[in-house]
C-alpha cells in the first residue's frame, strides 16, 4: 500500500519543502513538474485532473486588468443598474437596492447572502488580488512574504463566491420578466456590470496561480527522488516531503492548516447533503416571490416561473433556468450521495467517471443563483404600491440555503477519499507510485 503520514507526522519542523512537485487534487497523485508551454496546461497522468494552466503573460499582464476590474466596480455600486417604467412611473436600482428592500421585507438572511456575494466577495478578492500583484510587480519576492501568501490564498478561498457574473444572468432574467408588464432598460451601472464580468475573466485568465505562489516564496527546484511521505497544502500546493522529520500542522508558505486528507470529509459531506435535501422540498413547493400587477397576481414557485417564461416565447432563459435551479440542484444532491455511498463501500467501479463528474458539480454549482439574485433584482425595481410590487417569499430564503449547503458540500468533500478507499485490499502499487498517495494516519 502507499506509504502514509502516521499521527505523529504532523508536528514539529518540515523536513523538506519541494516545490518541483505537484499532487493532484483530484486524486492524490505526486507529480514531477513539467512546465507546458505558453497557453497549454498539465494534467494529472491518472484521473485527468489540471494540475496547473501555464498562461500567456506575465503578473505584469494581470495588474492593470485588475486595476481595471476595481474601477468598475465602483462604477456597478455608484450607479443605477436598470430603470423601470410602469403607467408614467419611474423606478431606477443600484446594487446595494436590493439588499436594503429583502431586508426591509423582513428577509434578513436573503439580503445579507446576497450583499456578501455580490458586493463583498467580489471587492474583497479584486482588492486582495491587487495587493498580492502589486507586491510581486518589481520582480523579487516580497518584503512580507507570509503576510502576501495569506492574501493570495484569500482570493483564492474566495473565488466562488465572488458571483456577479451570476448576478449578470439574474439582471438578463429579471428584465425578461418585466417585459411583459413594464418598460425596462439597462442603465451605466448594468453595461459596467457586463464589462466587469469580461474583464474578470480575463484577470482569471492572466493569473497563473502556480507562478504567483513561486514568485511569493521561490524554493529551487530540487534533483532528489520524491519522498516516500509527504503531505500537500491544499492552498498553495506546496508539497512538504517527511522522509526525514515530520510536516508542520500549516504550510510553511501560506500559513494553511495541513492535512493529508479534509478532516472528517465523508461525515461533514453527508450532513450538508442531508439539510440541503430537507430544504430542497420547501424550496419547490412554497413561492419564492409574488408579483402584483393592477391588483392582480398570485405567488410563483420556480418551476411556475420557468413555465411563464416558456409562454412568453423566451425558451433560451426558460431553459436556462430550469437546468440552473431545478436541475443543477438534483444533480448537486444525487451526484453527492453517490460519491458518499461508493466511497463507503469502498468501490472502484466508474471511479474515473465519479472524479469527473465531482468536478462538473464543484464548478457548476453557483449558477443555481441565478433566481436568487433574480429575485432580489425585481424586489428592488418593482415598488409601485396598488399599480405593481414584488414581494419576496419564504421559498427563496429555501432555495437559497440549498445552495449554499449544497457549495459548501462539494467544497469540503475530498475526492480523494474515493480513490484511497477504492486501493485499500488493492495490491502494493509499483515503487515509483508510492509517493502518489499521502493517507489519514
Amino acid at each position: 500500500m502507499s506509504v502514509g503520514l502516521g499521527k505523529e507526522g504532523l508536528r514539529g519542523p518540515v523536513a523538506e519543502v519541494r516545490d518541483d512537485l505537484v499532487a493532484c487534487h483530484d486524486c492524490g497523485r505526486l507529480h514531477r513538474i513539467r512546465l507546458p508551454a505558453p497557453g497549454r496546461r498539465a494534467e494529472c497522468t491518472r484521473c485527468g485532473a489540471v494540475l496547473f494552466r501555464h498562461t500567456r503573460g506575465g503578473l505584469h499582464h494581470a495588474l492593470p486588468v485588475a486595476v481595471a476590474g476595481a474601477l468598475l466596480l465602483l462604477l456597478i455600486v455608484a450607479n443605477p443598474l436598470m430603470g423601470v417604467n410602469i403607467q408614467g412611473n419611474d423606478r431606477t436600482s443600484l446594487v446595494v437596492t436590493g439588499v436594503e428592500t429583502l431586508a426591509d421585507q423582513g428577509m434578513w438572511p436573503l439580503a445579507l447572502l446576497v450583499g456578501a456575494l455580490v458586493l463583498a466577495a467580489p471587492f474583497a478578492r479584486n482588492m486582495a488580488v491587487i495587493a498580492v500583484l502589486q507586491r510581486l510587480h518589481e520582480g523579487r519576492p516580497p518584503t512580507h512574504v507570509r503576510e502576501t501568501a495569506r492574501l493570495f490564498a484569500w482570493a483564492e478561498r474566495l473565488r466562488p463566491w465572488a458571483m456577479l457574473d451570476v448576478f449578470l444572468l439574474g439582471l438578463l432574467v429579471g428584465y425578461s420578466r418585466l417585459k411583459g408588464f413594464a418598460n425596462a432598460e439597462f442603465l451605466s451601472g448594468g453595461l459596467a456590470l457586463g464589462g466587469f464580468v469580461l474583464v474578470r475573466t480575463l484577470m482569471d485568465l492572466s493569473l497563473d496561480s502556480r507562478r504567483i505562489w513561486q514568485a511569493i516564496d521561490h524554493v529551487p527546484p530540487s534533483g532528489a527522488p520524491a519522498p516516500a511521505r509527504w503531505v500537500a497544502c491544499t492552498v498553495c500546493q506546496r508539497i512538504h516531503g517527511c522522509d526525514h522529520g515530520p510536516a508542520p500542522e500549516r504550510c510553511t508558505r501560506c500559513h494553511s492548516r495541513l492535512h493529508p486528507r479534509e478532516p472528517n470529509s465523508l461525515e461533514r459531506t453527508a450532513a450538508l447533503v442531508t439539510a440541503g435535501a430537507v430544504l430542497y422540498i420547501p424550496a419547490n413547493l412554497l413561492p419564492v416571490m409574488t408579483v402584483i400587477n393592477f391588483g392582480q397576481g398570485a405567488p410563483s414557485t420556480i418551476l411556475s416561473g420557468v413555465h411563464e417564461l416558456a409562454e412568453a416565447g423566451l425558451w433560451p432563459l426558460a431553459i436556462l433556468v430550469f437546468v440552473a435551479s431545478v436541475a443543477v440542484p438534483v444533480l448537486k444532491l444525487a451526484g453527492l450521495g453517490w460519491f458518499l455511498l461508493a466511497a463507503w463501500r469502498r468501490s472502484a467501479a466508474r471511479l474515473h467517471a465519479r472524479t469527473r463528474l465531482y468536478r462538473i458539480i464543484d464548478a457548476i454549482g453557483r449558477w443555481s443563483n441565478i433566481d436568487v439574485f433574480m429575485i432580489a433584482i425585481l424586489t428592488a425595481l418593482v415598488q409601485f404600491g396598488a399599480v405593481a410590487s414584488v414581494r419576496a417569499d419564504p421559498g427563496a430564503v429555501a432555495f437559497a440555503s440549498v445552495v449554499v449547503l449544497t457549495m459548501l458540500a462539494s467544497h469540503v468533500f475530498d475526492p480523494r477519499v474515493m480513490w484511497d478507499r477504492a486501493e485499500e485490499g488493492a495490491p502494493d502499487p509499483a515503487p515509483d507510485e508510492r509517493a502518489g498517495v499521502a493517507r489519514h494516519g
